[in-house]
């Protein structure tokens, strides 16, 4: 006796090889398709033990295929077992029925379920068979038909239960769009009761917002026997509900329905671009250009005055880009250090970078970073804000030039008795040499060699004095910080005023450490800020002195040395003192405990601009009639 064929149908070649496999140690021979169309070629003029037919398949799925192959079939229908695999799959088990579903087998497939299935059905198609043959089988067939139609029972039971227990809601409706059949559900979606449903139709319950969605649902579903679609619609008591409709002709007035209330989502899913539409306002509101980039340092967001800071036109210019691209080569180790900092920080403030615009035109900015964490504490971004400075920056530098200017004003006296004094002396030597040629008719030469060489020292003197004034009250703009000596910073600093102070009787004592390291900054700049401080002990020591009936001793001191890897300087003043009140007000540009006419108020601001620049600190300890100490902490220049 010929062995009986077996069909495979499956449109993934994986799984028909394993399928092939697996029937090898069946008593049938195996025909295998991959497609509806070639498997009804193979069947042509054979009679089929069983069909497995695989549900979805692109060209024809297998519930069409199913009817095809008992279409014209003479004789006994072939069984058929589908294979699905997906909880949608599963869902259409009611139309695999109607096309001649005898069982089905759930991907992945069990391999030991699936033989004793095939066995079973072998075993009927055998007996159909040998029938005419022995009748004696006859009964055994009907008892193992039973069986199997008793399990085809508890199966289309078990799956009317799941279909009843779903979350989503599943029902059937007629052309007409009536309900017929429901599950538990649609009515809890809906608010009406399964006896309310059945006789209404879906259309009654849909909202005027959702007339054209519906609409358009119909006609594609009438049309081709499925469409999807999301519609809004109205519950029992009037609330307004999304959902999302899924439908598949089951027969020519049987439409199977899925129903997904998507509510809750679609809430969330405004809420999110509202969020979103407020994020993007706040964000292009600041006045501050702002990059946020993700862990790998890509740019995935920019706001609008962040691509005017980078002379880009549009978002597509930044973002998708790596943020090192915007920067210049000598700023991107910098940049990294930041990166690490912020990572480890999670907040980096203000810190000072020249970048350099896609124009190639330099800015100076000032760059605070921030990482952004989620829900559960990670990381998953970082906020970077660039604030350009460029106009502060020309702005203070001018400030600073005002106050040096100013400085200059109220030294001029000093200065001027710093030049008188070597020109006194150069007075002196001349009135000696002329006196002395009067005298004799030649001069001895190592007398002339001493006189001269006093000549040219106080000449030299003048020089450097004129040569640094010149320099000092030249605007810094374009200098660079580098790495200088605070001693020789304090000394020439001192030598513009020493004899003005000298004349008004002031003790100025400097007293500096040998081993002080190199300060690294601007050595005017740092001039400035001694020069002002120096200045502002003066002007206390002179109000002071105007309290008191008598004098007193007045003195000035300055001290530098290191402390803890850094370098402090010092300036103590015996004048008026600081009321404790004014102490946290002093540093604030305009505000001056001078009187009227005397100080600007600019120049501890500018002060303690300069000191911050330089990566320093500067603190205030005073005493009212007792004097007032002034300490400047700065880090050490790099070797």
């Amino acid at each position: 006796m010929e062995l009986p064929y077996i069909l495979i149908v499956d449109d993934s070649k994986e799984m028909l090889a394993y399928m092939e496999i697996v029937l090898r140690s069946t008593k049938a021979r195996i025909l295998s398709a991959n497609s509806g169309t070639k498997a009804l070629q193979l069947i042509k003029d054979k009679e089929l033990a069983l069909a497995i037919v695989d549900v979805q398949m692109p060209e024809m799925n297998g519930y069409t295929l199913a009817l095809k192959i008992n279409e014209n079939r003479v004789g006994a229908i072939v069984p058929i077992i589908f294979l699905t695999a997906v909880y949608q799959d599963q869902v259409e088990i009611l139309k695999g029925y109607e096309s001649g579903a005898v069982d089905y087998i759930f991907k992945p497939v069990n391999k030991g379920i699936l033989i004793s299935k095939i066995n079973v059905f072998l075993e009927l198609y055998n007996q159909r068979i040998n029938l005419p043959e022995d009748q004696g089988l006859l009964k055994k067939f009907e008892e193992n038909l039973s069986k199997s139609n008793a399990e085809l029972a508890d199966s289309q039971e078990k799956f009317k239960s799941f279909i009843e227990h779903a979350p989503d809601g599943v029902f059937i409706m007629n052309r007409n769009g009536q309900f017929i059949e429901m599950n538990e559900a649609v009515s809890s979606i809906t608010g009406y009761q399964k006896e309310e449903l059945l006789g209404m139709t879906l259309h009654q319950m849909i909202a005027d917002s959702g007339h054209e969605n519906w609409n358009s649902f119909l006609v594609k579903f009438l049309n081709s026997g499925t469409a999807n679609a999301e519609i809004t619609f109205r519950q029992k008591r009037g609330k307004i509900r999304w959902c999302t409709l899924n439908g598949v002709k089951i027969s020519d007035n049987q439409y199977l329905c899925f129903f997904k209330d998507i509510t809750q989502n679609k809430m969330a899913a405004d809420a999110l671009m509202k969020s979103e539409e407020k994020y993007r306002t706040l964000m292009n509101a600041s006045p501050e250009g702002i990059v946020i980039i993700d862990m790998k340092g890509i740019i995935t967001d920019v706001s609008e005055i962040g691509l005017e800071l980078y002379g880009c036109d549009s978002q597509s210019e930044m973002i998708g880009k790596h943020i090192l691209r915007f920067l210049p080569n000598g700023l991107k180790n910098k940049f990294r250090d930041i990166y690490a900092k912020t990572m480890e920080e999670g907040l980096v403030q203000s810190i000072e970078m020249k970048l350099i615009n896609r124009n190639k035109v330099p800015f100076i900015s000032e760059i605070s970073t921030t990482l952004i964490q989620g829900k559960s504490g990670e990381s998953i971004a970082f906020m970077i804000v660039v604030h350009d400075i460029t106009h502060r920056k020309k702005l203070e530098r001018q400030m600073i030039h005002n106050d040096r200017m100013t400085t200059l004003g109220e030294m001029a006296t000093g200065i001027a008795h710093e030049i008188n004094q070597p020109l006194n002396t150069l007075s002196i030597l001349f009135d000696n040499m002329l006196l002395a040629a009067s005298k004799e008719d030649s001069l001895p030469k190592s007398y002339l060699e001493k006189k001269t060489e006093k000549i040219y020292d106080n000449i030299f003197r003048i020089k450097n004095i004129i040569d640094h004034v010149r320099v000092f009250s030249r605007s810094q703009e374009d200098s660079i910080f580098t790495s200088f000596d605070v001693r020789e910073s304090i000394k020439n600093a001192i030598s513009m005023i020493s004899e003005q102070f000298r004349h008004k009787l002031i003790d100025l004592v400097v007293n500096t450490n040998e081993s002080i390291p190199m300060a690294y900054g601007n050595t005017y700049q740092f001039e400035q800020v001694i020069l002002n401080l120096v200045i502002n002990s003066k002007d206390a020591i002179e109000e002071l002195e105007v309290q008191r009936d008598s004098s007193y001793e007045k003195k000035i001191t300055i001290q530098a040395y290191t402390s803890c890897r850094q370098i402090v300087v010092e300036v103590q003043d015996n004048g008026i003192g600081i009321k404790q009140e004014e102490l946290e007000k002093i540093m604030l540009p305009f505000y001056t405990t001078k009187e009227a006419g005397k100080g600007t108020g600019l120049g501890l601001s500018i002060t303690f601009g300069i000191i911050k620049e330089m990566k320093g600190e500067i603190t205030f300890k005073s005493e009212p009639l007792n004097g007032t100490k002034v300490t400047i902490k700065l880090p050490a220049a790099k070797k």
